[in-house]
């Protein structure tokens, strides 16, 4: 019996560490992935106020014969959760190069600090084109100017060729993807 009970908690246990993502989406001809966060340390920025972080990344796959542009357009406001309405949240989407060979490492290898000091204040926008049968990852960042108690989920979602940004009961319509010919 207690073999019974290891080799069970043993595959729920394998089957749990196996889970890349928090949530996968299959649309027709496209898949997006968003990863779990890494994070929640302390920023200091330019301006000397203090925020907590939190760095997730998401792919995108082209499952098709054709091109895919994947557009992000994201001011540089703040935004307030409905479960959190006293946090204040920033949101940024690095236009550094994120490989499945980084998601082992301290905030999935983005040098945060460096990004953040580099581009505080600016919007996020960003067009990118992912060519046929391949995957586009990017990272998305989620700054609070207080800590958050409790879990934190993001990521991408499309609806009707819009693309949606999700944070916990917060969603946000930040730009399209559409095949091109």
């Amino acid at each position: 019996m207690k073999f019974s009970i290891f080799i069970l908690v043993w595959m729920l246990s394998s089957a749990l560490w196996a889970q890349q993502f928090h949530t996968e989406f299959a649309y027709e001809n496209m898949t997006i992935q968003n990863s779990y966060p890494k994070g929640g340390l302390k920023y200091i920025a330019p301006n000397g106020n203090t925020y907590t972080y939190v760095i997730f990344w998401t792919r995108i796959t082209n499952e098709t014969v054709r091109k895919l542009e994947v557009a992000v357009n994201l001011p540089n406001d703040s935004f307030t959760i409905p479960s959190s309405p006293r946090l204040n949240f920033y949101f940024y989407f690095p236009n550094r190069k994120m490989t499945l060979e980084k998601e082992s490492l301290p905030d999935y290898g983005l040098d945060l600090k460096s990004y953040l000091d580099e581009n505080w204040n600016v919007p996020s926008d960003e067009t990118k084109t992912i060519l046929p049968n391949t995957s586009y990852l990017l990272y998305h960042v989620v700054l609070s100017d207080k800590g958050l108690n409790g879990v934190v989920r993001a990521g991408f979602e499309l609806q009707d060729k819009k693309l949606f940004y999700k944070i916990n009961d917060l969603e946000i319509n930040c730009g399209s993807i559409k095949f091109l010919d």
